[in-house]
């Protein structure tokens, strides 16, 4: 509920996108839309909260004029995978905007961008696993690689297609629907080899709660010598560390080190699995060498986390510069929200 006389900012982007709320013990995921009928809302809705808090305390809180947000949430029952693509179908319509909203946010997308035409150059063929809406493949494709584009979400994928063809790579780009876990499907229908390289950048990979059989399905899918990008949620975010322990919220602070992260402990809609960099290395050790790893918003705050800074160009601008100047340092370069490693086939 919310004062319709004095609406607050939030109410515009908590109607565009998918939404997670805690309520209480409760945690709610979906989507959340405004109650614009009177008569359900003075009829049914008011009289309960009336009830339960009393009318004087209603008009303190929001005064004569009251609005109401329906919250409506996927079902508890689904799978976790199915979970996963609820969310990201929700989020697929918004989900550029959000990002290129909120510099923060688009501050990875950047970093990510340049490693990746460092990293396959003009001709290559790569394959994507949690593609998105494109915001890397584009770039790449228009850049001159092929790309084979994975991702959980069918909402996700039309987002990119019709992406594509806006930007005349759609012959450079090809969708697959499914997960990380079923990469075998693309290893039967491209057989072995078939790839220069893949990446998979900013929590794809989180979203796997067994990553086992990914090193090796990988391995047989690129060629001798290729190259492997993966983007991936810190266990150990610094800033994250920081802020919520100067908020005296210790419990948040450290909610990365365990090795599921809850629903309401981050910034996803669901459950996800942050990795450490010895937990990818060791992973990835008998089909893969390393070759370099950096943090990504190593000494800048995780984007649900920076929302005071975005007011700040300048300031933004200037950590954004410290940031990468710190990316590759051992001491802070596995310290980020998020750390980006490459790796060649052996």
């Amino acid at each position: 509920m919310y004062s319709a006389a004095n609406l607050p900012a939030w109410i515009s982007w908590a109607t565009e996108a998918l939404v997670r709320w805690q309520i209480g013990n409760e945690t709610f995921v979906g989507n959340a839309t405004a109650v614009n009928d009177r008569e359900t809302l003075e009829g049914e809705i008011l009289p309960q909260v009336t009830r339960q808090f009393g009318s004087e305390r209603l008009s303190r809180w929001f005064g004569s004029d009251i609005g109401c947000l329906a919250l409506s949430g996927s079902p508890a029952t689904a799978s976790y995978y199915g979970q996963v693509e609820a969310l990201f179908d929700h989020a697929a319509p918004h989900y550029d905007r959000t990002v290129q909203n909120d510099r923060l946010n688009l501050h990875l997308r950047v970093v990510s961008s340049e490693i990746l035409r460092n990293l396959f150059p003009p001709g290559s063929r790569v394959l994507e696993l949690g593609c998105g809406t494109g915001l890397e493949t584009i770039p790449l494709a228009e850049a001159g690689a092929q790309i084979v584009a994975v991702d959980i979400s069918a909402k996700m994928l039309a987002e990119l297609d019709r992406k594509a063809r806006a930007a005349s790579v759609r012959d450079r780009v090809e969708t697959r629907k499914g997960s990380i876990r079923e990469l075998q499907r693309i290893l039967s229908d491209f057989g072995p080899g078939a790839f220069d390289g893949a990446f998979s950048h900013f929590g794809a990979l989180n979203c796997e709660p067994n990553l086992d059989g990914l090193p090796s399905t990988l391995h047989q899918l690129i060629k001798a010598k290729g190259k492997v990008s993966l983007g991936v949620l810190n266990r150990t975010s610094l800033v994250e560390m920081m802020l919520f322990t100067a908020s005296l919220r210790p419990s948040r602070a450290f909610a990365r080190l365990r090795s599921t992260l809850a629903v309401g402990r981050s910034q996803f809609g669901v459950q996800v699995f942050p990795y450490g960099p010895g937990a990818i290395r060791r992973l990835f050790r008998p089909f893969f060498a390393e070759e370099e790893a950096i943090g990504v918003s190593v000494l800048l705050p995780p984007s649900h986390l920076g929302g005071r800074l975005l007011p700040h160009p300048t300031l933004l601008a200037l950590l954004e510069s410290i940031d990468a100047s710190v990316a590759d340092r051992p001491l802070f370069r596995f310290l980020g929200d998020y750390f980006l490693m490459q790796m060649v086939r052996r």
